[in-house]
């Protein structure tokens, strides 16, 4: 049996890694317990273990590790807070995951990935596109046709004008550009600008294929799709939250794969965080480190947080 904690009741908590932790534990009874949430806040600490399923309640993280006996922690806090609670508990040696980009600057992240080789703390990251299904689903067959020759994403959003936007938010199709095609050997940026800034990015992988990203934070629509290209063979994927959220697949001009989210299937199954809780319960109950792990996308990070302007200085 997993006992894990949560630190973190805010918005982005409840709307996903919430519903996913306490559907899961309702599904494995016999594999997790959610021992205890903690929140600044006890009074929403509290309602939010009521509501959940969690056990206990705290407004101190320290004071929840020191009452309970936890197989891990999941970390879903402001970004400005993240890294020195992820450093603390692996520090500590509990299991970690922490929400991207695990830290409010490059070098705060670099620490993070330091800490976690130097204790070999078990840690993830919630990076949700890689566990999304279609996306998944798209990824795992594109594997089994051959190599990678191009590939085509574009993140575009409505009145989406706030600072860090590649960084916080465009990080999702540069992470999934990795999990696609793999690292990359370099990347051309060029910025459009106006009201808004636009983006496009284009990248060469270490294998020698093409990707580019089109980042539109002010288009008017909200859209978020990759298309695969291969030798006689193509994939088209559109993410949740998209108009037509699909996975497409032809191969010798047949479309041989058509997948697209059921109505009644819920947001945190459809957006990919309760393939995540499986995957860390998972491995730490066969006591293997869990995926991705800091490190394995931490240069998904470097690489927003260089194209991002407002992290320049």
């Amino acid at each position: 049996m997993i006992s894990l904690g949560l630190i973190g009741c805010g918005t982005h908590c409840r709307g996903n890694h919430a519903p996913a932790l306490s559907q899961y534990a309702q599904d494995h009874p016999d594999r997790l317990r959610l021992a205890a949430v903690c929140d600044l806040d006890r009074g929403k600490a509290e309602q939010f273990a009521s509501a959940c399923g969690f056990g206990a309640a705290y407004a101190d993280y320290v004071e929840m590790l020191e009452a309970e006996i936890l197989d891990g922690v999941v970390v879903v806090m402001p970004i400005e807070l993240t890294a020195g609670l992820a450093i603390d508990l692996m520090k500590r040696g509990v299991p970690t995951t922490v929400e991207k980009p695990m830290g409010y600057t490059l070098d705060e992240v670099r620490e993070i990935v330091k800490i976690a080789e130097e204790t070999g703390t078990a840690n993830m990251v919630s990076v949700n596109r890689r566990f999304e299904p279609v996306i998944r689903l798209g990824v795992n067959w594109v594997r089994e046709q051959g190599p990678i020759r191009y590939v085509r994403a574009s993140i575009l959003r409505h009145g989406r004008r706030e600072d860090f936007f590649v960084s916080g938010t465009a990080i999702h199709p540069i992470d999934t550009l990795r999990e696609i095609g793999g690292n990359f050997a370099g990347y051309d940026l060029k910025t459009m600008d106006g009201e808004t800034p636009w983006y496009h990015v284009d990248f060469t992988y270490e294998t020698g294929a093409l990707a580019t990203l089109d980042i539109l934070p002010s288009d008017g629509s909200v859209e978020e799709g990759y298309e695969i290209y291969g030798e006689n063979y193509r994939v088209d994927i559109r993410v949740e939250g998209s108009a037509d959220p699909h996975l497409l697949c032809w191969k010798e001009n047949e479309l041989v794969l058509e997948k697209r989210p059921a109505p009644d299937e819920p947001p945190y199954v459809r957006l990919g965080p309760y393939a995540e809780t499986h995957e860390f319960v998972t491995a730490l109950a066969e006591g293997r480190p869990p995926w991705p792990s800091v490190g394995e996308v931490f240069p998904s990070v470097e690489v927003a947080y260089t194209l991002d302007p407002s992290k320049y200085a």
